[in-house]
C-alpha cells in the first residue's frame, strides 16, 4: 500500500531475505567510502543504528546492502545473523563500530550519545573473530521506535531522506510541523499530517506538562492507555463521535477504513489518554475514590459515582457515565480497585500494584493485529495467508478454561450459584480450588473469561465471603418457600442459625458492602427493617426438654450416658456437644439445680468425677461377670471377656488410688479390698504360664485357610525338612535380663554412656541428643521406660540396670529428668566458681538459672528427700531456701497503675498506647481483653479489674465505651452532641446495658 506523503516511505512487504553470505562487488566499496568523498554523516539523537547506516548508504550512493558488507566483511565473508527488514535494528560488536565510525567521520563518544542501541549488546559472530553485526526485527525486540519527522530531519541533515527514531510516548507528535510519527510494523513508519486535529497537538503539551509535574505521570499514561485501548476493541456506541471524525480526517486517501482503523489506534486515542493519565495522576479524586468506598473493595464502578461522574465531564462525554456504572471488570476498575486496596491496606506492594498493568489488559501489539504482508507465488497468485497465534495466548490454558466452566456450569445448574467452598469439588474436579483461585486474581484475568463467568453468576468474584453467600441464597430460597422474612418479630419461621444470621446482618446493616445491602433488599430487608429487627431466640426449656428426652432414650438402651462419645449422634441430636456442656457447667459448679437432679434420675454416674474412660470401661467388666464366679485367684481367667478381665486386673494392682465412689462400684461386682489384694499377690507369686498350643481342631482350620488362601502352597516338603534337620537345644536365657546375641548391643551403648558421663558428668540426657552419632538418648529413654515398666508390675529391677547406676546413681530418678537436668546446670555453675546466693537473688530470676533456682527454693518442702540432698551438695539448704523472697503477685505493677489510671480518669477503658508512669497500661489491659475471650471463668486478675472499673471489658466494642466516657466528661463538646444523636438513631439496636449507661448518665432522656 502506497500513501502520499513528502517523503517515501518503504513498502510494507519485507524488501530483502537473509542478509549473510557473500555480498555482491564488496571488494571495491571500502576502499571508495574510506576516502571520504561524501563527507562527513551525523546522526540524529535517538536514531536507530540501521537507519543510521541507512542514511549513510545514501550518502555514498551505495545500498544499505553494501554497506553492511562493508562493515561487518571478514575475509570476505559477511558476518552477519538476521533478516533485512524495513524496521529492523542491528547491533554491532566493537570492532564493527570502529569501522563505522571510520566512515561516517564522527568520534565513537559521539555516536554512542546519539544512537541508543550503539553499545546496547555485543553481538556473537558465525565467521570467529572480527566486525559483527545482528539484525533484530519487530516492536518488542528494539524500545519503541517510529518514523522521524521529515521536515525535522530535513532541516537537521540537508537532505530528505527517511529516519527512525526511538521515541518516547510524549515524542510521538511533533508539535512543530504537526506530524504524528506512527509505527507500522513491517515498514519504516508513516508520519501522518495533524493539520485537521489541533487537538492532538494540544494533547502532547499537556502529556509534557503531566510528566514534569508529576512523579507517577509515566505510569499513569501506561495505565490510561490500556483504558482507552479497551474501550477502542468494544463496539462504540452511537453517541461517540470524536473518534469517529478523527479517524477520517487521518486517514491517507489510499487506505482501507478497516484497515487505518487498527493502525491508528493510539494516535486516535492520545487526546482522551493524556486527559485520564490527568486525573487519575490526581492525589484528589484518588483521595475521593477511596472516601467514596467507604473502605469496602468496590464491586462495580458504579459504586464510585464521583470517579465515574470525573471521567465523563474531563472526557466530554456524559453518556459514559451510564456504560462505566456497569463496568466489573478490565483496566479501569482494576486501577479503582487498586486504589482502594492500596488507601485501605497501607502495604508497599499494594501502591506498586496501583499502576500495575497486566499483560491481559495491555493493548495488543499492531503486528499481532495487522495482516501480514501480502505474498505471491511464482504464478502470480496470492499465497494463502499463515494463522498466526496471537502472543499471550495459549491454547491449552483456553482448552483448560473451557473445561472448568463447564464444570462451573454443572454446579450452578445444580445449586444455582457459584459461591463454592474451597475445598468443595465437582466430581473429582477442585472446582472450589479452581474458583478460589480465580478471585484472587480476578483483576488480571483476560476479558472474555471475565465476561463468560460474569454471564454464568454475576456475584463469583464478590467482594465478601462466598459463606455469606450461601447463606444469601439460603434466605432466599427460604423467603420463596415460606413466604417474607419478619425481621420485626425475630425470623419466627426460620431456622435458629438462619435467623441470627439475618440479624446479625441487620445489626450490621450500614456497614455492609453497597451490594450487600442491595442483595439483602432483594429478600425484604432493607434499612427500615433491619432497623425494626429482633434477634432470633431460642426456646431454651424448650430445647433442654429434647435434649433431656434423647438422654433417657440413650440410656434406656444403653445402660448409662458414659458411652456418649465424640461421635455419638442420637437420632439425628448431638447429644454429645449437650452432655459436654451440662458436665463443664457441672464442674463450674453452676449447673441448676433441677438439671443436676433430672440428669441424676437418668444415670447417677453421668459427671463421674474420675475419668469417662474409666466409666465407659466399668458396665464392660459388670456384664462381662454378671452370672459368673469371678475367679481372683487366677486373674480373673475365668471371665469369657479378656478386654474386662485385664482391666479388672489393673483395677486391683491400683485399688488403694481409686476414689471411693470407684471402690463402690467394683464392690457391686464383688471386687473389694481383700479381693484386690489377693490377686495382686497372685500375680507376684505365680508363674507363667507356656502358651497353650492350638488344639488340634483349631489347627486343622488354619490349615484348611491357609491353604484355601494358597492352594499351591503344600506342608509336606516342609514338614519333611523339619524332621530331617538336627534339633539345637535352646540357649539358657541370660541373668541380665538379655540374650545372649543383644548383649553386645548393650555393651556397645554402655560404652556411650561412659564417654558422656565423662564428658558431663551425668547421664541426664534429652530424648534427642546423639554422641558421637549414637543415639544414645534414645536407648536411655527406653532403658527409663522399662525400668519404670518393672516398678509398676511390682517386679524387681533388672540386674543390668545395675551397670547404668554405677556410671550415675541418678539416671533414672524418682521425679522429672527436665528438674535433673536443670539441677546439673545449676551444679555447673557452682563447680566454675560462679556467684551462688539464693538469700540475694543472685543469680537473678529473671535468668533461666535464677528462675530455677527461684522455684526450688520455694518448693523446698515439696520435694523428695533425694532432690533435698542433691540441692544441700550445692548449698541450697531448708535455711537458705527459707530466706528466700517470693517473687511479687503476677500483675501487681499494672493493677497498681490501673487503680491510678481509674482514680484519674473514673474507667479503665484507656487507648491502646497509653503510658502510665513508664508502665504500657493500654496494651496490657487490652491483652487482659483477649485473654478474657478464651476463658469461660475470670481470672483473679480479672476479677480485680472489674472490682475497680465494672466495664473494663464491656459486651459491646471498647471504642463505644471510650466515646461514652469522652461523651459523658465533655457533654457540650461538637463531637458528643453528634454521637449522642447517633445513639438515638440506633437505639434498638445498643445492648440493654448500653441503653442503661446513656440514661443514668443524662446523656439520652426515654
Amino acid at each position: 500500500m502506497a500513501h502520499q506523503h513528502s517523503t517515501p516511505v518503504p513498502s510494507r512487504k519485507p524488501t530483502s531475505g537473509r542478509a549473510g553470505g557473500k555480498p555482491a562487488a564488496s571488494g571495491g566499496i571500502v576502499p571508495a567510502m574510506g576516502c571520504g568523498a561524501a563527507g562527513r554523516v551525523a546522526p540524529l539523537l535517538g536514531e536507530l543504528t540501521l537507519s543510521f547506516l541507512n542514511r549513510l548508504a545514501a550518502r555514498y550512493h551505495l545500498t544499505i546492502r553494501d554497506v553492511l558488507a562493508a562493515v561487518t566483511d571478514v575475509g570476505g565473508q559477511q558476518n552477519l545473523t538476521g533478516m533485512l527488514y524495513p524496521d529492523s535494528e542491528i547491533h554491532l560488536n566493537a570492532q564493527a563500530r570502529d569501522r563505522v565510525a571510520v566512515l561516517c567521520r564522527v568520534p565513537l563518544q559521539v555516536l554512542e550519545r546519539a544512537l541508543p542501541a550503539w553499545r546496547r549488546e555485543e553481538p556473537c559472530g558465525k565467521y570467529g573473530a572480527g566486525p559483527v553485526g545482528r539484525l533484530m526485527r519487530g516492536e518488542e525486540a528494539v524500545v519503541a521506535w517510529g518514523p522521524a519527522c521529515p521536515a525535522c530531519t530535513a532541516a537537521r541533515t540537508g537532505r530528505r531522506v527517511a529516519a527512525r527514531r526511538y521515541l518516547a510516548p510524549e515524542e510521538r507528535v511533533c508539535a512543530r510541523h504537526r506530524y504524528w510519527l506512527l509505527f507500522l510494523p513491517g515498514t519504516s513508519g508513516l508520519p501522518v499530517p495533524l493539520g485537521r486535529c489541533p487537538e492532538v497537538v494540544q494533547a502532547q503539551r499537556r502529556h509534557v506538562r503531566l510528566l514534569h509535574r508529576s512523579s507517577a505521570g509515566a505510569q499513569a499514561f501506561d495505565v490510561a492507555r490500556a483504558i482507552t485501548g479497551s474501550w477502542w476493541d468494544q463496539p462504540w456506541p452511537v453517541e461517540e463521535q470524536a473518534w469517529s471524525a478523527r479517524l477520517e480526517a487521518t486517514r491517507p486517501d489510499d487506505a482501507d477504513a478497516s484497515w487505518w482503523k487498527v493502525a491508528a489506534r493510539d494516535l486516535i486515542t492520545y487526546p482522551e489518554t493524556v486527559t485520564l493519565a490527568r486525573l487519575l495522576a490526581s492525589r484528589p479524586l484518588q483521595q475521593r475514590a477511596v472516601a467514596e468506598s467507604g473502605g469496602h473493595l468496590p464491586y462495580r464502578l458504579g459504586e464510585l459515582p464521583a470517579l465515574v461522574t470525573e471521567v465523563a465531564h474531563e472526557l466530554q462525554r456524559p453518556w459514559l457515565v451510564h456504560h462505566l456504572a456497569a463496568v466489573t471488570h478490565g483496566p479501569l476498575f482494576t486501577w479503582a480497585h487498586s486504589c482502594v486496596r492500596t488507601r485501605v491496606s497501607g502495604e508497599a506492594t499494594a501502591h506498586k500494584a496501583l499502576w500495575r498493568v497486566h499483560s491481559a489488559h495491555r493493548p495488543r501489539p499492531l503486528s499481532d493485529l495487522l495482516p501480514p504482508p501480502e505474498s505471491r507465488t511464482d504464478s502470480g497468485q496470492p499465497e494463502p495467508r499463515p494463522v498466526k497465534r496471537l502472543r499471550g495466548h495459549s491454547l491449552q490454558a483456553e482448552r483448560a478454561f473451557e473445561r472448568s466452566l463447564a464444570y462451573a456450569r454443572s454446579y450452578h445448574q445444580q445449586h444455582g450459584h457459584l459461591a463454592v467452598p474451597k475445598e468443595d469439588a465437582s466430581g473429582a474436579y477442585p472446582l472450589g480450588t479452581w474458583l478460589s483461585n480465580l478471585r484472587t486474581r480476578h483483576t488480571r484475568m483476560p476479558t472474555h473469561q471475565a465476561a463468560a463467568l460474569h454471564a454464568l453468576y454475576p456475584w463469583w468474584n464478590a467482594p465478601w465471603s462466598t459463606l455469606w453467600q450461601r447463606t444469601w441464597h439460603q434466605a432466599r430460597d427460604h423467603a420463596e418457600a415460606h413466604g417474607p422474612l419478619e425481621p420485626a418479630s425475630g425470623f419466627p419461621t426460620t431456622s435458629y442459625s438462619l435467623g441470627e444470621w439475618l440479624y446479625l446482618q441487620c445489626t450490621r446493616y450500614p456497614a455492609l458492602h453497597p451490594e450487600q445491602q442491595r442483595l439483602l433488599t432483594e429478600i425484604g430487608i432493607d434499612a427500615a427493617a433491619a432497623a425494626t429487627a429482633r434477634p432470633r431466640r431460642r426456646n431454651l426449656k424448650a430445647g433442654a426438654e429434647e435434649a433431656l428426652a434423647h438422654a433417657r432414650s440413650y440410656a434406656a438402651e444403653h445402660g448409662n450416658l458414659a458411652g456418649v462419645s465424640a461421635t455419638t449422634v442420637h437420632r439425628g441430636y448431638p447429644l454429645v456437644r449437650w452432655l459436654a456442656g451440662q458436665r463443664s457447667q457441672q464442674q463450674r459448679k453452676v449447673l441448676s439445680l433441677e438439671r443436676q437432679q433430672a440428669l441424676t434420675a437418668i444415670d447417677p454416674w453421668w459427671c463421674p468425677p474420675w475419668n469417662l474412660k474409666w466409666q465407659r470401661s466399668y458396665p464392660r467388666a459388670r456384664d462381662a461377670a454378671d452370672g459368673q464366679p469371678l475367679r481372683f485367684d487366677s486373674g480373673f481367667s475365668g471371665l469369657d471377656d479378656a478386654l474386662a478381665a485385664r482391666w479388672l486386673r489393673r483395677q486391683c494392682s491400683a485399688y488403694e488410688e481409686l476414689h471411693d465412689g470407684q471402690q463402690r462400684l467394683l464392690a457391686e461386682i464383688g471386687i473389694t479390698a481383700e479381693v484386690a489384694r489377693t490377686t495382686r499377690e497372685h500375680a507376684r507369686t505365680a508363674p507363667k504360664a507356656p502358651a497353650a498350643a492350638p488344639a488340634p481342631e483349631a489347627k486343622d482350620k488354619t490349615s484348611q485357610a491357609r491353604k484355601a488362601a494358597d492352594p499351591a502352597t503344600s506342608t509336606v516338603p516342609r514338614r519333611a525338612r523339619r524332621a530331617a534337620e538336627p534339633k539345637h537345644p535352646r540357649e539358657p536365657r541370660s541373668r541380665l535380663g538379655h540374650r545372649p546375641d543383644l548383649r553386645s548391643g548393650f555393651e556397645t551403648a554402655l560404652a556411650y554412656a561412659r564417654a558422656w558421663h565423662a564428658e558431663h558428668g551425668h547421664l541426664a540426657a534429652a530424648r534427642a541428643t546423639r554422641h558421637d552419632g549414637y543415639p544414645l538418648g534414645m536407648w536411655l529413654f527406653s532403658q527409663r521406660n522399662r525400668a519404670k515398666q518393672r516398678a509398676r508390675a511390682g517386679l524387681p529391677p533388672s540386674p543390668h540396670l545395675t551397670e547404668l547406676a554405677a556410671i550415675d546413681s541418678w539416671w533414672n530418678p524418682p521425679w522429672d529428668l527436665h528438674w535433673q537436668r536443670n539441677y546439673y546446670r545449676a551444679r555447673d555453675h557452682v563447680e566454675a566458681g560462679r556467684p551462688l546466693d539464693p538469700a540475694g537473688l543472685v543469680p537473678s530470676p529473671g535468668t533461666v538459672l535464677g528462675s530455677w533456682i527461684s522455684r526450688a527454693c520455694l518448693q523446698y518442702d515439696q520435694l523428695h528427700p533425694g532432690q533435698q540432698r542433691l540441692l544441700n551438695a550445692i548449698g541450697i539448704t531448708a535455711q537458705t531456701a527459707g530466706h528466700w523472697r517470693p517473687s511479687p503477685r503476677p500483675h501487681a505493677e499494672a493493677l497498681r497503675h490501673a487503680r491510678t489510671w481509674a482514680a484519674d480518669h473514673g474507667h479503665l477503658c484507656p487507648p491502646i498506647k497509653t503510658v502510665q508512669d513508664g508502665f504500657p497500661l493500654g496494651k496490657w489491659l487490652d491483652s487482659q481483653r483477649e485473654l478474657a475471650k478464651k476463658r469461660t471463668s475470670p481470672s483473679p486478675t480479672q476479677q480485680v479489674l472489674a472490682a475497680i472499673a465494672p466495664w473494663w471489658n464491656p459486651p459491646w466494642p471498647i471504642l463505644w465505651q471510650r466515646a461514652y466516657h469522652h461523651a459523658h466528661t465533655h457533654p457540650r463538646h461538637p463531637a458528643t452532641r453528634r454521637w449522642v444523636h447517633n445513639q438515638q438513631r440506633g437505639w434498638p439496636l445498643l445492648h440493654p446495658d448500653q441503653q442503661l449507661l446513656l440514661t443514668t448518665t443524662g446523656l439520652i432522656s426515654i
